[in-house]
């Protein structure tokens, strides 16, 4: 009995110690990185004399805060139990975060069967989310690089219906390896989703997705807690 709660208490520190790396390297190269997303502005203003004329970059900011701002409160709400403490720090650095991150992390955890939310799954998620950035990063090189070749094979009407498609397919999928790992809590925001879908419309449900999804991880957190209540998870 007397090892079983030394062990635990091991295991606790452990994590802890690794809980504070994460969060510090995580700050500071999150601090890094806005950095450096400024030095190109500002080698442009050096080297040619250019001053920044503040109105634009205004109404800029504005406009690109109206179509993306409520993201930026939803998508770490939704996604930051999926990656974990590292994963989030790496993922909203390297960008990218539904359409690849995501999917990396559920396949990885689902492949090394740990749970999203635990110690294990955090670690997996890390090291998945990091490995996703690296090949992508490597991608877009190899890209940039080869843009003259690839551009053409990319734009052929042959290939041009499985790529305006890749996106659904990739969401589909995880939606259903969601709804699978526990389908009576995920079946409930399915269905309430595919109901508003299909009496508003698809580009009603587009225009107002971020809304939409905000209102069903409420409504989900709701029913999760009835069933958890009820005895009916765990």
């Amino acid at each position: 009995m007397s090892s079983e709660k030394t062990t635990a208490a091991v295991n606790n520190e452990a994590f802890s110690a690794y809980d504070r790396k994460v969060h510090r390297w995580g700050r500071i190269s999150m601090f890094l990185a806005l950095i450096t997303m400024y030095f190109p502005v500002v080698g442009v203003c050096l080297r040619y004399g250019v001053s920044i004329e503040w109105a634009s970059v205004g109404a800029g900011v504005l406009t690109v805060l109206a179509a993306f701002g409520m993201n930026q409160i939803i998508e770490p709400f939704t996604f930051a139990p999926m990656l974990g403490a590292g994963g989030t720090y790496i993922g909203f650095t390297t960008g990218n975060v539904s359409q690849t991150k995501i999917p990396c992390v559920t396949s990885c955890q689902e492949i090394m069967g740990v749970e999203m939310g635990t110690k294990e799954g955090d670690v997996v998620a890390t090291l998945a989310v990091g490995t996703c950035s690296l090949v992508t990063t490597l991608e877009v090189a190899l890209g940039v690089a080869f843009v003259h070749i690839i551009y053409p094979v990319l734009t052929s009407p042959a290939l041009e219906p499985g790529f305006n498609n890749v996106l659904p397919a990739v969401m589909g999928a995880m939606l259903v390896q969601r709804i699978m790992w526990n389908w009576k809590v995920g079946v409930v925001p399915f269905v309430l989703g595919c109901i508003a879908a299909l009496i508003f419309g698809q580009a009603w449900f587009s225009s107002y997705g971020i809304w939409i999804m905000l209102v069903l991880i409420a409504i989900t957190v709701v029913w999760a807690r009835y069933l958890f209540q009820k005895g009916m998870i765990k």
